[in-house]
């Protein structure tokens, strides 16, 4: 009995899987832009469907803020000269 714990222990000790070394090419973060008007929006609707009070909180100030940079970039042709919109 004791052999077969013994064998068991040792079965399941020498199975480690080894991974491959990380590159610094590996752990770069992708620069593509992000929709962040988007993401807040299915952040709120998670938080909606989850009862989740504190993220909704959280998460509002942050969407109402992306929703008016995106719409003065589509309205104001001077988006980045004379706008109000923080950036």
């Amino acid at each position: 009995m004791r052999l077969l714990v013994l064998i068991g222990i040792l079965f399941f000790v020498s199975c480690a899987s080894t991974q491959p070394k990380l590159q610094p090419k590996d752990t770069r973060p992708k620069t593509s832009p992000k929709n962040w008007e988007y993401l807040y929006a299915q952040e709120l609707k998670s938080a909606l469907e989850n009862d989740d009070v504190a993220a909704y909180y959280f998460f509002w100030p942050l969407y109402m803020n992306e929703r008016s940079k995106n719409q003065c970039k589509k309205y104001n042709p001077l988006h980045n000269v004379e706008c109000n919109c923080e950036e």
